[in-house]
């Protein structure tokens, strides 16, 4: 009996504590929903808490037809599909060599994939030597520097190491070359764990500011969150968002481009993510897993 309440009462907490923390982060973005489609007058007033008041779209109708946004909207998909595409692919190539036994060397090159790794040279470092190879204010800032997680090669190491050693040793007798190995067999075998991956790498990029801050200089370079930090920052200028507001100021507010801005922003990422969430999932699971 002690223990059929004692657990009743963890489950009671528990549950109450996921949905405290549930509506600490539902209700606030509520709030940004609601402020972006409210009237100026009633954001004024404090009226709106989590559903719109005096409905209106004009905040979404500024943003949308601003030639900034979707520059920054096309800037922002290219850097997200370029970047995830290369880092995955660079990660899986790395980590099949380094798992090949019959790489010569390749504890030396895992190590010196290892150490920087553990060990930076710093932002400025960093920034210097991405300004001597003359690729400040050019796109190739923000894919090149990223093209190499030595994370995702870990992991893409450790997991090959574990596939059985016959398939491939059954595919190289039957005159399989490394690459139809590698694309053919083995990666549909971790293809749960790639999945993951991409889908990490897809949201960092996707969330990529800091380093359009420190590379580039040239408006039409920017990425969406770059831009958005702009909107926040500097309301009166929002990287000349604000510049397409109706004839009229007196029907939107700052706040109303700023959160609107952030839904057009976020938007993308939660319609996509529930039709790889299952990817996910499952490629965690099959990490977490050791036989």
């Amino acid at each position: 009996m002690y223990t059929s309440v004692s657990r009743r009462i963890f489950v009671f907490f528990l549950y109450l504590f996921f949905i405290l923390f549930l509506l600490a982060i539902l209700v606030p973005f509520l709030n940004v929903i609601a402020i972006s489609f409210s009237s100026k007058k009633a954001v004024q007033e404090y009226r709106v808490v989590i559903v719109p008041v005096e409905f209106q779209t004009r905040a979404y109708e500024a943003i949308l037809s601003s030639r900034i946004f979707a520059t920054s909207l096309a800037n922002t998909v290219l850097l997200t599909v370029v970047n995830t595409t290369f880092t995955i692919t660079v990660a899986l190539l790395a980590g099949y060599a380094l798992a090949n036994k019959d790489f010569y060397g390749r504890r030396v090159v895992f190590i010196y994939f290892l150490i920087p790794m553990y060990f930076s040279g710093g932002l400025v470092p960093f920034y210097l030597t991405v300004n001597a190879y003359g690729l400040n204010n050019t796109r190739l800032a923000l894919i090149l520097p990223y093209l190499v997680s030595v994370f995702y090669v870990i992991v893409f190491r450790n997991i090959i190491s574990r596939l059985p050693r016959e398939i491939m040793e059954s595919a190289e007798v039957d005159g399989a070359a490394d690459g139809a190995i590698l694309f053919r067999i083995i990666l549909h075998l971790i293809l749960p764990t790639v999945a993951a991956f991409a889908i990490f790498s897809g949201v960092g990029f996707w969330n990529e500011w800091f380093a359009v801050l420190i590379f580039i200089r040239d408006q039409s370079k920017w990425t969406l969150q770059y831009l958005l930090r702009n909107i926040y920052t500097n309301p009166n200028l929002g990287g000349g968002v604000l510049d397409v507001v109706i004839d009229d100021p007196s029907n939107l507010l700052s706040q109303n481009l700023i959160n609107a801005a952030i839904i057009c922003t976020v938007a993308p990422i939660l319609v996509i993510y529930p039709f790889l969430q299952r990817y996910f999932i499952h490629g965690v699971l099959v990490g977490a897993v050791k036989e």
